[in-house]
């Protein structure tokens, strides 16, 4: 509880300082299905949210809208079982796929869980999709980044009905990882989507890119994470002349 009333201190001072917007992932006290492991609390995700952002978008602005719309997904996709209850997506058309790979139906999505078919294009003996389930994806994960793994959008470039934007997210290693102890690095990746929607902006498929090789080889110390800094296993590490 001490934590909690810190975090939310902490939240309203950074609130007030720099007019940070909480991130709206809908009604958590009303669900729209029953959760999948009771309610979840955002409070410190929203606080490593705000401590590790790089953009500080304008209330109405697409890329605000955009960043809410998949965070709530985000959310229902972790914490309801049911995806039919999500109102996040459309339920008859949701698919989602990763670097032009694979096309999951909303119901094999659901069930394997986000990591999982974000990480599908991932060399095998880095992260092997089939041989993981929701539960140990997810266990793997949050083991890894002890204080979450947050999520922003950095800028939206086309609207609905197929918005495209890119987007950045971080993490500081400080758990464990396939035995690794971290040591607090600072690991982070860039990557575009697209996510065709409805006209009530409700998700019909979601399409992800970026490089899930270079994360997870910094995770488990096989690359120094200066190589993921700033996008360089997206865009590269730019002009070796330039570079000097």
């Amino acid at each position: 509880m001490a934590a909690s009333a810190a975090n939310d201190e902490e939240l309203q001072r950074l609130e007030k300082k720099h007019g940070f917007i909480r991130p709206d992932r809908g009604d958590l006290n009303n669900p729209p299905g029953p959760w999948r492991d009771g309610k979840p609390d955002y409070r410190k995700a929203d606080l490593e949210y705000y401590k590790g952002k790089t953009m500080n978008h304008k209330p109405g602005s697409l890329e605000l809208i955009v960043e809410n719309l998949v965070k709530k997904w985000e959310m229902e996709a972790s914490h309801l079982p049911d995806y039919r209850t999500w109102t996040s997506i459309d339920p008859e058309t949701y698919q989602t796929q990763t670097n032009g790979g694979k096309i999951f139906s909303g119901e094999e999505s659901s069930t394997i869980g986000n990591y999982n078919w974000l990480f599908e294009p991932a060399s095998k003996k880095l992260y092997d999709s089939s041989k993981q389930t929701f539960e140990s994806s997810h266990q793997s994960f949050r083991g890894a980044f002890l204080d979450g793994f947050p999520w922003e959008v950095l800028k939206v470039f086309a609207g609905p009905p197929k918005v495209t934007f890119s987007w950045r997210h971080w993490a500081t290693f400080n758990g464990v990882y396939k035995g690794r102890v971290g040591e607090g690095e600072f690991l982070e990746m860039h990557g575009f989507g697209i996510a065709t929607v409805n006209d009530q902006l409700r998700i019909c498929q979601l399409e992800m890119f970026y490089e899930p090789d270079e994360f997870l080889m910094a995770l488990e110390g096989k690359i120094p994470p200066s190589d993921l800094s700033m996008g360089k296993a997206l865009l590269g590490s730019g002009c070796p002349i330039h570079q000097g």
